[in-house]
C-alpha cells in the first residue's frame, strides 16, 4: 500500500508541476481570455501538451486518493487530450481555456496539496 501511495504522491506533485507550467505560459504571453489563446501557437503547443501530460499522470493514480480530490478530478480532461494527442488541427481553445482555468482555481491547486500533505504524512 505505502508503494502505491508513494506513486500517487509523485504524480500530485508532477500535476501541480503542469498546472503551474500552465500559469506561467498564460503570464508569460499573456493570456488573458480563449482568443489570445487561439492567436498564440507557441502557447497553444505549451498549454496542450501539459493538459496531455495531465491526464496521462491522473490515469496512473488510484482511485482512493483522486475520490480526496474531487474538483480536479471531475474536470474534464479526456476529450481536450485525445484532441490535443490524435487531431490537434480540430481544437477549440474555448473549451482548452476554459479547461486550464478550472486547474488554476484555487480550490484545485489547494485540494491536490491537502492530498499530497496527507500522504506525506502517512
Amino acid at each position: 500500500m505505502k508503494q502505491a501511495y508513494n506513486l500517487d504522491f509523485e504524480c500530485i506533485n508532477k500535476i501541480l508541476k503542469y498546472i503551474k507550467a500552465i500559469g506561467d505560459a498564460y503570464d508569460v504571453f499573456k493570456i488573458k481570455k480563449a482568443t489570445d489563446l487561439s492567436n498564440n501557437y507557441v502557447c497553444q503547443l505549451a498549454v496542450t501538451q501539459a493538459i496531455t501530460n495531465i491526464f496521462e499522470v491522473k490515469k496512473r493514480m488510484s482511485k482512493d486518493v483522486l475520490a480526496q480530490a474531487p474538483s480536479f478530478n471531475k474536470i474534464g480532461l479526456k476529450a481536450a487530450r485525445n484532441i490535443a494527442s490524435h487531431d490537434y488541427e480540430s481544437l477549440d481553445f474555448d473549451i482548452i481555456f476554459r479547461r486550464t482555468q478550472q486547474l488554476l482555481k484555487f480550490e484545485v491547486i489547494a485540494e491536490l496539496e491537502e492530498v499530497k500533505n496527507g500522504i506525506e504524512r502517512s
